[in-house]
C-alpha cells in the first residue's frame, strides 16, 4: 500500500477488500430466478440483487461529504443487469448521500465563487479593451505582461464559473463523472497554474528592471511566453495521467481535493515564494533609492507602503498566508473559506483596478482621448450652425420684406442679423 495515500482512500481499499472477501464467500442464489451479480462499484458493496427490484445499503461512511445515516439505492433490470447511464456504464445513485447541511454551505461558498468571478471577469475584460484600443498611446513591455496576466485571469474566470455551472452543482453529472467534466478540471488546473506563471513573470520582470538593471528585456518577454503558457502545460500533463490512472482519485469529476494535485501546486507554491522575495528585494532597493536622493523618512516610508500595497496583489503574494487554516468545526474555518472564496474570486477586480482603472498613464490617455471627443463634438456643432444660418436668416427677410408701413421694424431686424452673421464668422 503505497504510504502517501490520504486516510479516505486507505478507508475506501479497506472496504474494498472487505466487499470482495464477502463476495467471495457468499453463495449464488440457486431459486431458478434471474439475479444481478454481487459487484463493487468503488464506494459500495452491491450483494446479488433479484431482477426488477431496488436494492439499497447505507451510504459509506469512508466518502467526505456522506451521510452514513442514508441510503443509497442501485437497480437491477428485469433482464439480470445493473442499470446502466447513458454513458453505457452501470450507475449507483449516491445523490441522496450527501449531507444537506455541508451541501448547503459548500453550495453557498461556489456561488460566492461565481459572483466574483464575474465581477472580475467583467472587469478584466474592460481593461484589455482599454488596452488593446491605446496600444499605441500605451505600448510598452509592462503593459504586454499586464495583456497576458489579465488574459490567463479571464481564462481562468470562464473555466471555473463553467467547472461550478456543469458539474459542481449538478449531483447527476458528478455521480456519471463523464469524460467533459474530468477534462473542464484540468482546464481549471492548467488555467490556474498559468495564472501564478504569470504572476511569477510580472515578479521577475519588474526586479529584473530595478534591482538588476538588466537591459535586454524582449529576450525576457519571450521566455516569459514559453513559460507562462508551455510550462504549466507539463506539470497539468503530468496531474492529468497519475490521476486518470486511480481509481479512488477519478471519481466525481475529480471535485475532491487530492494530494495528487501537488503535482501542479507545486509550482504555483514556488512562483509564491519567488515574489515574496522579488517584493522584499524591490521594496528594499527603491528606500535605498530615496535615501540616496535624501527624502525625509516619513516620504520614503509612504512610498515604500504604497509600492507594497500595489504589488501585493499584482504578485499573488497574499495566497502565501492561505496554508495558515483554522481548525475544522469552528466559526473561525467558516470565516477562512468565505475570504479564500472573495480574495480569490476577486483577485482580478483588484489587479484590473490598480493597473488599469486608476493606473496614471492609463488614466491620462482617456483623458486625452475623452478631451478631444469633446472638443470635435464642439466643433461639429459650431459647423452646424454655421450651415443652417443663412438659409435662417433668408427665411426670416422673406418673412419680414418691408412695408410702407413698417420701415423702423425692418431696419431694426436687419442690424440683428449682421451682427449674427458677423458672430458665426
Amino acid at each position: 500500500m503505497n504510504s502517501e495515500l490520504s486516510e479516505e482512500d486507505l478507508l475506501l481499499s479497506r472496504e474494498e477488500l472487505e466487499c470482495r472477501r464477502q463476495m467471495a464467500t457468499a453463495s449464488i442464489p440457486l431459486d431458478g430466478r434471474l439475479y444481478c451479480e454481487s459487484v463493487w462499484d468503488g464506494w459500495g458493496c452491491w450483494n446479488y440483487t433479484e431482477a426488477g427490484r431496488r436494492t439499497f445499503i447505507n451510504c459509506p461512511s469512508h466518502i467526505q461529504g456522506f451521510d452514513p445515516e442514508l441510503k443509497a439505492y442501485k437497480d437491477c433490470t428485469e433482464d439480470g443487469t445493473w442499470w446502466k447511464n447513458p454513458f453505457n456504464k452501470t450507475w449507483s445513485n449516491y445523490t441522496a448521500c450527501i449531507n444537506q447541511k455541508e451541501l448547503e454551505k459548500n453550495t453557498h461558498l461556489i456561488y460566492v465563487y461565481i459572483s466574483g468571478y464575474s465581477i472580475s471577469m467583467a472587469a478584466l475584460t474592460v481593461s484589455l479593451v482599454i488596452f488593446i484600443v491605446f496600444r499605441r498611446q500605451l505600448q510598452c513591455d509592462r503593459v504586454t505582461l499586464h495583456n497576458h496576466l489579465f488574459g490567463s485571469y479571464v481564462l481562468n474566470d470562464i473555466a471555473w464559473i463553467s467547472y461550478y455551472v456543469l458539474a459542481a452543482l449538478n449531483a447527476d453529472v458528478l455521480q456519471q463523472n463523464p469524460g467533459w467534466c474530468q477534462g473542464l478540471h484540468v482546464l481549471t488546473q492548467y488555467l490556474v497554474t498559468c495564472n501564478y506563471v504569470w504572476m511569477f513573470c510580472e515578479g521577475l520582470y519588474l526586479h529584473t528592471i530595478i534591482a538588476v538593471a538588466f537591459t535586454s528585456t524582449k529576450r525576457l518577454l519571450r521566455a516569459c511566453y514559453v513559460v507562462g503558457w508551455g510550462l504549466p502545460v507539463v506539470t497539468t500533463l503530468i496531474y492529468t495521467a497519475v490521476r486518470a490512472n486511480s481509481l479512488t482519485e477519478s471519481q466525481r469529476c475529480w471535485i475532491k481535493e487530492s494530494d495528487l494535485q501537488w503535482i501542479v501546486s507545486g509550482i504555483i507554491v514556488f512562483t509564491l515564494v519567488m515574489n515574496l522575495l522579488f517584493l522584499f528585494n524591490i521594496i528594499r532597493v527603491l528606500v535605498t533609492k530615496l535615501r540616496a536622493v535624501n527624502s525625509p523618512d516619513t516620504i520614503q516610508a509612504k512610498k515604500a507602503v504604497r509600492a507594497t500595497v500595489i504589488l501585493i496583489p499584482l504578485l499573488g503574494v497574499q495566497f502565501v498566508l492561505f496554508p495558515m487554516r483554522p481548525p475544522d468545526g469552528t466559526l473561525l474555518i467558516e470565516i477562512y473559506f468565505m475570504t479564500i472564496a472573495l480574495v480569490t474570486s476577486l483577485q482580478g477586480l483588484f489587479v484590473a483596478a490598480l493597473f488599469c482603472f486608476f493606473n496614471g498613464e492609463v488614466m491620462t490617455v482617456l483623458s486625452r482621448r475623452w478631451q478631444r471627443r469633446d472638443s470635435a463634438l464642439r466643433r461639429l456643432s459650431v459647423t452646424q450652425t454655421v450651415t443652417l444660418a443663412p438659409a435662417s436668416r433668408k427665411r426670416v427677410s422673406r418673412e419680414l420684406r418691408p412695408t410702407a408701413s413698417s420701415l423702423t421694424p425692418l431696419h431694426n431686424m436687419t442690424s440683428h442679423d449682421d451682427a449674427s452673421d458677423n458672430l458665426f464668422v
